[in-house]
């Protein structure tokens, strides 16, 4: 378990500072197609932020069961984001890893938003 933590904790804390190196950059990208973000500049200038912290949270072990349920939801928001996005007929440039790296939207995105917040929630309900 704490293996699993620390790595989720390292995962977001590294996609956090990519995001940060272009930080408008990012907003501009994942406001195109985060189901929030789309209606929040705010949340699109803190979302690098809340990963940052839950990766923080993660390698402190501090209150997990509710960071767990924090992450379940925020992945859960951007799965539906990038689902939708993978409908339409132009998919856009994935904003997960900043906007150093020109990256599809892909179903790999899918995978890892679903296994984020599937990861989120197991943490949640872990005894």
């Amino acid at each position: 378990m704490k293996a699993m933590n620390i790595g989720m904790g390292v995962f977001l804390i590294i996609v956090a500072i990519l995001k940060l190196a272009d930080w408008k950059g990012f907003i501009e990208a994942y406001s195109k197609y985060d189901l929030i973000a789309q209606h929040s500049k705010v949340y699109a200038y803190a979302y690098p932020l809340i990963e940052l912290a839950l990766g923080v949270a993660f390698i402190a072990q501090w209150q997990l069961k509710w960071i767990g349920l924090f992450t379940f939801l925020l992945f859960s928001i951007g799965t539906v984001g990038v689902a939708k996005n993978l409908m339409s007929p132009n998919p856009l440039n994935c904003a997960c890893l900043g906007t150093l790296f020109k990256i599809p939207l892909t179903k790999f995105t899918l995978v890892e938003d679903i296994l984020m917040s599937l990861m989120g929630l197991f943490m949640f309900f872990r005894p």
